[in-house]
């Protein structure tokens, strides 16, 4: 199982590991009951802390795609635990999560926008913080709207790039030769033993 992370990449490294672990469950290439490698085997497959395998566990067992038992590892639990339990604030929240993990997976792949010095940044919640469906909305609506906003940025750039004149470039100016032509006819002379 290839869970190797990005180390150059703008994302942060228990982002992508999370990322990798949904889509092997998602894809059945983890299906129900397979046990996940250990914190330590995970960490040392992924290049990561420990301390970050188990957060990601942590998020996906807070999601309800995987179960840990005390002392014999974490599970992946049956699909239709996942879909759906009744609870709807636990759905709702299942579900923003994983749309907001394809909204940072589309915005990862994107440059990050300008930004102005004196733009506040949001602070991102604690690691280990369990936001309610409200707040995973709010989450959800800004990355849509930094998506949208690069979208128009993209667009500017390409409406003015078709505005501008288009010069006619003068020939390339022949540079002269290595061979030195100012130091034809000069006399050399030898100093030294």
């Amino acid at each position: 199982m290839d869970l190797r992370v990005d180390r150059e990449a703008e994302v942060p490294l228990g982002t992508q590991l999370g990322w990798k672990l949904r889509r092997l469950i998602e894809t059945g290439d983890l299906g129900t009951g397979d046990r996940l490698p250990s914190v330590r085997e995970a960490a040392a497959a992924a290049g990561v802390n420990v301390n970050t395998v188990r957060a990601v566990y942590g998020r996906l067992e807070s999601e309800g795609l995987v179960s840990s038992e005390q002392g014999r590892g974490t599970f992946v639990r049956p699909r239709a635990e996942t879909e759906f339990d009744g609870n709807a604030e636990l759905d709702a929240r299942r579900t923003l999560r994983r749309q907001i993990a394809r909204l940072e997976a589309e915005l990862a792949r994107r440059p990050p926008p300008p930004t102005e010095s004196g733009e506040p940044r949001r602070p991102a919640p604690a690691g280990g913080a369990l936001l309610s469906a409200e707040q995973l909305e709010d989450v959800r609506d800004g990355l849509l709207s930094r998506l949208h906003e690069l979208d128009d940025a993209r667009a500017e750039v390409m409406r003015r790039l078709d505005e501008l004149p288009v010069a006619e470039q003068p020939p390339p100016r022949r540079r002269p030769s290595p061979s030195s032509s100012s130091l034809t006819g000069a006399r050399v002379r030898w100093v030294g033993a």
